[in-house]
């Protein structure tokens, strides 16, 4: 009986490193969620740490073939930076967390290459839209918490920042044939954050361009019907 049982296993597991991942001219949709290691280029300069948050969605994946594919897909993607302040600079028993939170609702277009088995590459554009942008803050003080996150929900930061962002992914995954899939990308922005204005100083004008451009490190699960 134990033999049987391991012979079915043995042959289930055959059976899937054998099917098919990809079959052509096939429809696929893939439920994702992940990790979001992000920063703005700009403050990541002056010394501002990531923004760990998450992003979910889901993608829409045509086969041409068994080696390619296109797959746009929409996704909810919580991006920004954080600024740390020592205690020891405030004289302050915690430290101060100030985090500009920008969050998108991005749209990938992919073109997806499967180079061995269930393992993939692609890359392609991005463009992204921007739902809010808000300052969080934590100090360890409980009523400067509150007043100042009622402040940040309150500014209105999108005015000041780009609601279009462009950006380019590239990453590398894994799919299996029982649906479930893994992938790792990078998200290298190529549009300003912030927007980009002139300034008249004594009849003279002046061009406002930072260098503030997302950059966004990904790690995500999904599973494809």
């Amino acid at each position: 009986m134990k033999r049987t049982v391991l012979m079915v296993m043995v042959s289930a597991f055959a059976m899937q490193l054998s099917a098919q991942i990809n079959e052509p001219g096939r429809f696929y949709i893939t439920p994702k969620v992940g990790y979001n290691m992000a920063n703005i280029t700009l403050l990541k300069d002056l010394g501002a740490d990531p923004r760990h948050a998450f992003h979910a969605g889901i993608s829409f994946e045509y086969a041409f073939s068994e080696m390619i594919s296109l797959e746009p897909g929409v996704f909810y993607s919580m991006q920004g930076s954080t600024f740390k302040i020592k205690k020891e600079t405030l004289n302050t028993k915690n430290d101060c967390l100030f985090g500009l939170n920008n969050d998108y609702l991005s749209v990938p277009f992919l073109i997806k290459i499967y180079v061995a088995d269930g393992l993939n590459v692609f890359a392609g554009p991005q463009l992204g839209y921007l739902m809010s942008s808000k300052i969080k803050v934590k100090t360890g003080y409980t009523l400067l918490d509150v007043v100042g996150n009622i402040i940040g929900e309150n500014l209105n930061l999108t005015k000041y920042e780009n609601e279009l962002d462009m950006a380019l992914v590239f990453g590398l995954g894994y799919q299996l044939a029982n649906g479930f899939s893994i992938s790792a990308s990078y998200n290298l922005g190529v549009t300003n954050v912030t927007k980009i204005g002139d300034i008249k100083l004594n009849d003279k004008s002046f061009t406002i361009n930072p260098d503030a451009k997302n950059s966004v490190l990904q790690v995500g699960i999904g599973l494809r019907f």
